[in-house]
């Protein structure tokens, strides 16, 4: 397979150069820019999920795992080689002799061009610091998922790499009915329809593993919490668990601005876990995590309290909650209108207009199908379709809202049940009206929004905020009776009736820990400066 016109005149130089005998140290940074160069002719990264990494991130993840002299070193989508550069100059760095490192260097990639562009920076890699031009026979073509060697299962002391990213909403479309069906057959119930490829790798890399195998992949720091991926968490922790996380934010590539991490898979040898910042580099230590519970590691790099809520029952053994569904969206996207004043018509009630304690109809603007409103209602006709009949039924009851993308739990109560939720919002109706308000203290309380905050770290549009699913918030605990969570159901209604002072805010956050049983001035002071921020 021919080199790319351009990757083949930088590499041609750079071999002239290095026969000539330069042995500048910035030449490793030329070699790894061969992949970048590559990119370049590329148009359909986006589409494929491949992203080049850049060679500094790679020689930061092969100091993170740990890789030894004589260690074999895999990356399951090789891409044009930039891991397997840095884990070279890394082994070459501490001793290890040329030939020995290029034996150990395996990669798998399904563009035969890429691959090529891969041997070429090894074979000059080795030129440079062997002075020895070397077959680096371990770079094969083919789908990793599917295709891996044989040979390689059970032996790769280190699995390392940058797998294919495709958004979850965009997994199943991405791959075709067949390949979608033998993904399936080949990871059982761990795979799952939206599950993003990449952690399909990560699965694939615990395989690999030899017995002392270390594995680090980068994946969209969703997977850390998202529900599609909870299955795959947790077989690995099973088998490989997660001992250390490294976090690398949104500004590690330069063409997908997305929440990136890598699980550090190994054996433990202690009861905690590492999270290193790659944007602060702040490093913290804290007790390992079980169960596939990997967000948590996120949630407490972002200073999100522990908590463990202390009750009986769950929020879904008193109240239903749901999301709604697209065609109720339609619906309402044909009949919504701009209110003339006042107006015995419902409102229309989006995730922009709801926040803790607060309906802002009317104070800010909203997007709505594609149009801005100030104070959206909407037109029902006499006799709706019995689909949407039924759903009308069930909303224009009296029910809590909760918006789905949020630091903190922002929710409403809709004590008249006036108001008509658009996805995404949440809509919480209890089985008893009576316990409307107790219900909504419950779920506005400091320790909802850090259990929340501490399943689903990573989950929303950025590495702070979470996406809250109808199931999670279903499986919120709630408090035991008492007369604190009497009290904190008193006081959300009067902060969300009234233009209430800080005061009553912090007595609110102060009762609502005690009914959990989890007093803490740290929860309550990281809740408070959360909320400040929404005040208007």
């Amino acid at each position: 397979m021919a080199l790319p016109p351009t990757v083949a005149v930088a590499a041609n130089a750079l071999a002239e150069r290095l026969e000539a005998g330069e042995t500048d140290e910035a030449l490793i940074v030329e070699l790894a820019e061969l992949g970048q160069i590559r990119q370049k002719d590329l148009n359909d990264h986006r589409a494929n999920g491949a992203v080049f990494t850049p060679y500094s991130i790679a020689e930061e993840l092969v100091r993170e795992v740990g890789i030894n002299v004589e260690d074999s070193v895999c990356d399951p989508s090789v891409g044009p080689g930039v891991f397997l550069l840095a884990a070279a100059e890394h082994k070459y760095r501490q001793g290890e002799k040329v030939p020995s490192i290029i034996k150990n260097l395996r990669g798998i990639d399904i563009d035969p061009v890429t691959i090529e562009v891969a041997r070429t920076t090894l074979q000059l890699w080795a030129f440079w610091r062997g002075q020895e031009w070397l077959p680096v026979d371990q770079l094969v073509v083919g789908d990793a998922l599917l295709d891996m060697p044989v040979d390689w299962y059970g032996h790769c002391d280190v699995v390392i790499g940058n797998p294919p990213f495709l958004g979850q909403l965009k997994s199943e479309t991405a791959r075709d009915s067949i390949r979608a069906e033998t993904l399936k057959e080949r990871f059982g119930s761990c795979y799952t329809a939206y599950l993003d490829e990449s952690m399909l790798f990560l699965l694939l890399g615990v395989e690999l593993s030899s017995e002392n195998g270390r594995v680090a992949l980068i994946l969209p720091a969703s997977l850390l919490g998202s529900n599609s991926s909870r299955l795959a968490r947790e077989w690995i922790d099973q088998r490989l668990p997660l001992k250390d996380l490294w976090v690398g934010g949104r500004s590690v590539f330069e063409v997908a601005a997305v929440e990136v991490v890598a699980p550090i898979l190994r054996e433990r040898q202690s009861r905690n876990c590492r999270v290193v910042s790659h944007e602060s580099r702040k490093t913290i230590e804290i007790p390992a995590v079980a169960d596939g519970q990997w967000s948590r590691l996120l949630a407490a790099l972002n200073g999100t309290p522990v908590v463990n809520l202390d009750g009986g029952e769950v929020l879904s053994d008193q109240a239903s909650v749901t999301a709604d569904f697209r065609d109720a969206y339609y619906w309402l996207a044909e009949r919504v209108m701009e209110s003339d004043g006042e107006d015995l018509r419902p409102k229309l009630a989006t995730v922009g207009l709801i926040d803790p304690f607060r309906f802002m109809h009317g104070q800010v603007q909203t997007r709505f199908a594609k149009q801005k409103f100030d104070r959206p209602v909407i037109e029902i006709e006499r006799d709706p379709p019995p689909k949407l009949s039924k759903w009308l039924d069930k909303k224009l009851v009296p029910k809590l809202l909760v918006a789905t993308q949020t630091r903190i739990v922002e929710c409403y109560a809709d004590s008249d049940g006036g108001l008509l939720p658009s996805t995404p919002l949440l809509s919480v109706i209890p089985a008893k009206e009576t316990q409307l308000w107790h219900l909504m203290a419950a779920i506005a309380s400091p320790g909802a929004s850090a259990w929340l905050a501490c399943i689903a770290a990573g989950t929303g549009l950025s590495q702070t905020t979470i996406r809250i699913r109808a199931s999670m918030l279903a499986n919120l605990p709630l408090p035991l009776p008492s007369e604190n969570w009497d009290e904190g159901a008193y006081l959300a209604r009067k902060i969300q009736e009234e233009t209430p002072g800080e005061q009553i805010y912090i007595r609110f956050g102060e009762v609502m820990n005690q009914a959990y049983n989890a007093p803490s001035d740290a929860l309550l002071a990281w809740w408070l400066e959360r909320l400040q921020k929404k005040q208007p």
